[in-house]
């Protein structure tokens, strides 16, 4: 160690992304780029359909084709172990789930042979009626036993109803999300190919163990018999955070035609099988002292899955942190539809459930005639409104005071649609947000190497936000070098 080693520590300190030359001049390798051997390519087939059977697939005209090599459908597909993941029991079976599953692929020696065979592949479908559509009062709404990812579907405290009757101020509103779509600028992609009985996967995903693990039971295999590599991801967004179909298609294709197999889904692909985010409709009431103190919140939710796999999303968990209010009730109710599986998506669940949380806290501001700053402040929390356990930190008052004092809140004209800027027309406004922090058990290696530097190695992902950079600077200061002498590799189990 020298003494220019300890005189700066590397976190806080500016330091150029570690592969920042990889990637401007092309040379970082993304899952679809590693070159291999006697490579093909398999182009999947989507249903047309939101509902339905397969009849029959004809493969005639497409194995005829140049260059093609196989067809897989539910007609030759090898038997697969039976995950939670609906979406990963490919060709498992005849029934269509939604529009746009995929229920067939075609393998070629050229991703054009590959379009070609599926351009010539006939599938008959046995259409039968679908229904796609939210809508709050649908008729197969239930209450799901947990949401994303272990909280209880519904809590409720106190006499909500009661507390609502006899409030002084009140409101009543109803706010719906759309469905958003993960489109990352990297495509979900996989090389698979199989040696000796292991299977070695280069994927696009947010958590190579992870993935490591699903892949392994999906093909019955122990996990130290499958290695996943992911080192550069381009973006992500909660997408790529599980395997998705093309992963398991890449492996079953390789599998089947004893050659090194990739995919690469679609742009218009990823918005049918790489998961979304649920539309909503949140009913929001308040009730309120006369000097703006809650007395009671109600959030329910109703959101939607599919018929695959249900997935719940918490919309609704971020009001039982946010406001104090003796009274409470949050609930979700989901409506299994013909249409893909949500999924996580960019804060799943706090971003459309503080939207609706936040819309109405500024409608309550205004009936009761106080400064929205100032209602939010009133009703902080020093504790966990519904635990009651003390937070290790908690700055929201904090925060909404030097936001206002840092945007001039006081002297804003508060009233809405009167100053404009050209065509646009300008104002302020303010909302709170929320966002869990998660922690489980992870593990890492370090190794000094002969020439004084150290190699560390963790199955983290970097999509796009500097994780290996930060975690270079973490391992600088742990072993009390310069970031220089250590080499960080991540995405690889």
């Amino acid at each position: 160690m020298t003494a220019a080693d300890t005189l700066t520590r590397a976190i806080g300190t500016p330091l150029d992304r570690i592969e920042a030359r990889e990637k401007v001049t092309g040379q970082a390798r993304y899952a679809y780029e590693y070159p291999a051997d006697e490579v093909a390519y398999a182009e999947a087939v989507q249903a047309p359909i939101a509902r339905g059977e397969i009849r029959t697939v004809d493969a005639s005209e497409a194995l005829a084709q140049p260059g093609v090599i196989a067809v897989i459908s539910c007609q030759n597909a090898p038997t697969l172990a039976r995950v939670d993941d609906g979406e990963l029991a490919l060709f498992q079976s005849r029934t269509v789930a939604y529009r746009g599953q995929l229920v067939a692929a075609v393998v070629a020696d050229t991703p054009e042979a590959a379009r070609e065979g599926q351009r010539l592949l006939r599938i008959d479908y046995a259409q039968e009626p679908h229904d796609v559509q939210l809508r709050a009062d649908h008729p197969k709404l239930y209450t799901p036993e947990k949401v994303n990812p272990t909280f209880p579907s519904e809590t409720e405290q106190g006499d909500v109803e009661g507390a609502l009757a006899s409030a002084e101020v009140s409101i009543d509103g109803t706010y719906s999300t759309p469905a958003f779509h993960n489109n990352a600028m990297e495509p979900h992609a996989t090389l698979a190919l199989w040696e000796g009985g292991s299977l070695i996967v280069y994927d696009s995903n947010q958590g190579a163990p992870m993935a490591r693990d699903t892949v392994a039971e999906v093909f019955e295999l122990p996990p130290e018999r499958v290695r996943v590599i992911s080192r550069h991801v381009g973006g992500g967004f909660g997408s790529k955070g599980t395997p998705r179909p093309q992963m398991i298609l890449a492996a079953m294709a390789a599998r089947m035609v004893e050659r090194p197999v990739k995919v690469a889904v679609t742009r218009q692909q990823m918005f049918a099988v790489v998961g979304y985010r649920t539309p909503t409709i949140q009913r929001l009431r308040l009730g309120a002292s006369a000097d703006g103190r809650l007395t009671a919140i109600s959030h329910e939710v109703v959101e939607q899955t599919s018929t695959v796999r249900e997935f719940a999303e918490q919309t609704a968990v971020c009001t039982r942190v946010m406001y104090a209010a003796p009274n409470r009730r949050t609930g979700h109710r989901v409506a299994q539809l013909d249409v893909p599986t949500p999924s996580w998506m960019r804060a799943p669940g706090e971003c459309p459930g503080m939207y609706a949380l936040e819309s109405a806290m500024d409608e309550l501001a205004i009936a009761a005639g106080i400064d929205p700053v100032e209602l939010r402040i009133l009703n902080d929390s020093d504790v966990e409104p519904e635990s009651g356990k003390p937070f290790s930190s908690r700055n929201l008052a904090a925060c909404l005071r030097e936001g206002a004092e840092r945007f001039g809140w006081r002297d804003r004209d508060p009233s809405p649609g009167v100053r404009r800027d050209g065509r646009w027309l300008t104002g302020t406004g303010v909302a709170s947000s929320t966002y869990p922090a998660y922690r489980r058990p992870g593990t890492a290696s370090a190794r000094a190497e002969p020439d004084g530097g150290f190699v560390v190695k963790i199955g983290a992902a970097d999509i796009g936000t500097g994780a290996r950079t930060v975690l270079t600077q973490i391992a600088a200061d742990a072993l009390d070098v310069a970031p220089e002498r250590v080499r960080v590799e991540i995405g690889d189990t």
